[in-house]
């Protein structure tokens, strides 16, 4: 019977029956179709959609959009259940925009189809959720990482805090699946990226103190370093990822003799500091780990002490991050163990520790837990880690758009934070200051966060300013 009603729906909708009474034959159908390919593209993608089978949905998109990995529409596909036609919006020979009701997650999203000019393939495919007023997106969100937890598809921590008041914070999973340890708000979980933030506080405390030059090259702090060109790049070009200093190769799969020769940051500098930079440093943006490995060298430089004990001292004891840090491959006990599908190059979840990095580094891979970012947060917004002045620059962006000086900055949302993610990892740390709300994902498995954030903002009614 629902299957039947929801056909019956499409159909109405569709202007596929005028009245039960007159409905159209197959063959009428299928001529209406012909000369109509809008709809019949539609349907197509709706039928597609609903199989919830990623190589009908992957076919779909590749024929008509030529994008053979649609995850936006895949993952879509898990998180809804499929959608059922509420109602044709508007349409003309060449587009259309439907709403469409959610199976499984409340509210609708709003579909857009524009053909081609060739009338046969798409000029755009567009789709996303209307914001759900008082708390559903909340329980969007949270709905969504029920079922990804039930897939073995999430484990770790969520808290969302607006007004200093958490109105989400909550675990799926385990922190240790082998001994059945329950995840915690207290579980520490590797950063990743998520660690340049503190590298970024760190460094402009020092610009503070008068101890870094923001405009000095890396060769006023790192005199013996090898490569001429590299040395030119400056403390601000490191910041704003524009010193064109690429990746530290050490983090890749495939990477296994890199990482069993680099123990500390001036190991990792080692490795890389023979080589030049990959575009005249200031000429474009591209994010690069290796420019924040070159801070955590200068601040060892200038302080004459330890990148670790800096931050320790600097940043998460004022931030009040008690269970913070980073612990050497011998030294992991109690953090929790990640699980990767190597981004989908492995059918089955296996341990991340083989590709773990000896210890975490200024480019991340430090351990955290939900509780201690969501203080980190709180001291960012509090002024407990940096001055007005440097809080700014932080947070503000200059020629590179989407980033601050170590943080990633949406303007619109006022928004600063950052993710990260490798491999059985991933995380989400934000703070949207047009809602005063706190946005923070930690995770033991693949690009999850980032999904879960992503799907709670797209739902999120932001305040009328």
């Amino acid at each position: 019977m629902m299957l039947l009603r929801s056909t019956l729906s499409l159909a109405l909708s569709l202007g596929l029956l005028g009245n039960v009474a007159t409905a159209q034959s197959p063959v009428e159908r299928q001529a209406a179709q012909q000369s109509d390919p809008v709809r019949r593209i539609f349907e197509e993608w709706l039928t597609a959609f609903n199989s919830g089978d990623p190589a009908t949905l992957k076919a779909f998109y590749g024929k008509y959009l030529g994008d053979d990995n649609p995850m936006f529409a895949l993952e879509n596909a898990q998180d809804t259940c499929g959608f059922d036609l509420e109602r044709i919006e508007a349409r003309s020979a060449t587009t259309m925009t439907a709403l469409l009701r959610q199976r499984c997650l409340p509210g609708l999203q709003r579909a857009k189809l524009e053909l081609a000019a060739d009338g046969v393939k798409l000029k755009s495919l567009d789709f996303s959720p209307l914001p759900l007023p008082g708390d559903g997106s909340i329980k969007a969100t949270a709905a969504i990482a029920d079922r990804l937890a039930t897939r073995n598809d999430f484990a770790g921590s969520i808290i969302i805090a607006r007004h200093g008041n958490r109105i989400l914070a909550r675990n799926w999973g385990f922190a240790d699946p082998t001994k059945q340890t329950p995840m915690t708000l207290d579980t520490p979980m590797f950063l990743a990226s998520a660690g340049k933030m503190f590298t970024a506080v760190a460094t402009l405390q020092l610009v503070d103190s008068g101890k870094i030059d923001l405009d000095a090259p890396v060769g006023r702090y790192l005199a013996d370093y090898p490569n001429r060109d590299m040395a030119k790049v400056t403390v601000r070009q490191l910041l704003t990822h524009r010193g064109g200093t690429g990746d530290i190769g050490i983090l890749g799969r495939d990477d296994g003799a890199n990482r069993a020769r680099t123990r500390t940051i001036d190991d990792i500098v080692r490795l890389n500091g023979n080589r030049g930079p990959d575009f005249p440093p200031g000429s474009k943006a591209d994010y690069s780990n290796y420019g924040f490995i070159l801070l955590g060298a200068i601040i060892e430089r200038v302080t004459g002490g330890s990148y670790y004990d800096y931050i320790a001292e600097h940043v998460f004891k004022p931030a009040g991050m008690r269970n913070s840090g980073f612990p050497d491959h011998d030294h992991l006990q109690g953090v929790a163990v990640g699980y990767t599908h190597f981004y989908g190059a492995e059918p089955k979840l296996v341990a991340n520790m083989d590709v773990l990095p000896w210890r975490g580094a200024s480019a991340g891979g430090g351990v955290s837990t939900a509780n201690d970012m969501l203080r980190f947060l709180g001291a960012m917004k509090d002024g407990k880690l940096l001055s007005p002045t440097m809080f700014k620059l932080a947070t503000t962006t200059g020629a590179t758009t989407w980033y601050g000086m170590g943080f990633v900055i949406n303007s619109e949302q006022q928004s600063w934070g950052h993710g990260g993610n490798s491999y059985g990892m991933d995380v989400a740390v934000h703070y949207y200051g047009n809602m005063d709300t706190s946005f923070v994902c930690l995770a033991t498995r693949d690009m999850v966060c980032n999904r879960l954030i992503f799907a709670w903002n797209l739902r999120t009614v932001s305040p009328v300013r």
